[in-house]
């Protein structure tokens, strides 16, 4: 089963720039899907999963509160008061803030507030896709309102300050690496600026603290944006141009694409038969590349919490182990071409995944070495 998974991915890259990603994604995922159960209820199950349509509902309510704020001017003000405040640091800082709120494709919001600084810097759809996707998923690892880090919890039996203490690496050393992509921009720091847009994010903070009070990331953005249509009382042109945008189809197919193949790869088992294919690694070796695979094969963080930890539950006592396991599903996830904000965010900014690739990889490397210098100085 491995080879389709390999050939899927392969079609999944190739078949990118003719189809458009999520065609491709659906052609790769269908392919993998029918080599492995044929025509059968599973593979239908695994398109259509009661997760798959939560997913797709909570994207179209996660793009209209974007596109709502985008409407009415609440965007420019926060990318205008975070760039006199910070110069080009915004492009950074406006993700990094944003990435606290764990939702579907989230690096879209941050990619909306993004779009004007396009032209203001003069900078590269690609570099600037890379770094919003990049310091949006700073927190993914560490930040204990993802469900990555709830399930790790969950499995691990531990809690949260003992998992933080030993996993934070990860995270430092992704805002650090990360750095290397804003070389070249100008920077600057006039903080009297910031009250403006600090208030203009009133529709994402009161998201934040709704999410923590009920636990459901779906009611906290309905609620946000009821307040907010409350606050701006849109009338029907409004609507009629805010409620289309939300609906792209290309977005809702996007999702059904992915979702499928998540759902596909986990319902095959590959984790296990991974683990049994490559036995004679060593340990540390091959709880890193299974978390890597994982994370690559389903693009969702959620996955190598959810199926490689359980595989490794004894081995992941060992600190460095589960560091190792929860840096591999880090770099497969964020690599992934199955990553919903990876190709949302290229398409969002009419990108080229191919040139993104060779930009990402930097970052990526840097957080390798320094988490490899972090454990040979332990």
């Amino acid at each position: 089963m491995l080879i389709y998974l390999f050939i899927s991915i392969v079609l999944a890259l190739l078949f990118s720039r003719k189809f458009g990603i999520g065609l491709s994604l659906l052609l790769a995922s269908t392919f993998l899907g029918v080599s492995t159960f044929g025509l059968s209820e599973t593979l239908f199950r695994s398109y259509f999963h009661p997760q798959t349509f939560e997913v797709i509902a909570l994207l179209i309510f996660t793009y209209l509160l974007a596109q709502a704020m985008d409407q009415f001017g609440f965007l420019e003000r926060i990318s205008d008061s975070f760039n006199s405040s910070f110069g080009s640091l915004s492009i950074a800082l406006i993700p990094l803030i944003l990435g606290l709120i764990p939702m579907p494709a989230g690096a879209l919001v941050s990619a909306t507030m993004l779009l004007p600084m396009l032209k203001r810097y003069k900078i590269s759809p690609e570099r600037l896709t890379v770094i919003n996707y990049w310091f949006r998923h700073v927190w993914t690892t560490v930040w204990p309102l993802y469900p990555s880090v709830i399930i790790a919890l969950a499995v691990l039996g531990k809690d949260y300050a003992h998992y933080a203490l030993i996993v934070f690496p990860i995270s430092l050393f992704s805002f650090l690496a990360g750095f290397m992509l804003l070389t070249g921009l100008e920077t600057s720091f006039k903080p009297q600026n910031l009250k403006e847009g600090i208030k203009a994010l009133y529709p994402i903070f009161s998201l934040v603290v709704i999410y923590i009070i009920t636990g459901r990331l779906i009611i906290a953005v309905l609620i946000s944006i009821t307040a907010l249509l409350i606050d701006k009382r849109p009338g029907q042109s409004d609507l009629k141009e805010l409620l289309p945008k939300a609906l792209d189809p290309k977005l809702i197919i996007l999702v059904f694409a992915v979702m499928g193949y998540k759902n596909i790869v986990e319902d095959c088992d590959l984790a296990k038969e991974f683990s049994e294919e490559f036995a004679d690694l060593p340990i540390q070796l091959l709880i890193f590349f299974l978390a890597f695979f994982i994370g690559f094969s389903t693009g969702i963080e959620l996955s190598y919490s959810s199926i490689a930890l359980p595989v490794f539950l004894n081995a992941v006592e060992d600190p460095v182990n589960l560091l190792l396991l929860i840096l591999g599903g880090f770099i497969g996830v964020i690599l992934s071409p199955f990553h919903l904000c990876f190709v949302l965010t290229v398409e969002f900014f009419k990108a080229n995944m191919y040139k993104c690739y060779l930009i990402i990889l930097k970052p990526v490397i840097v957080l390798i070495l320094l988490t490899v210098i972090l454990l040979l100085l332990q």
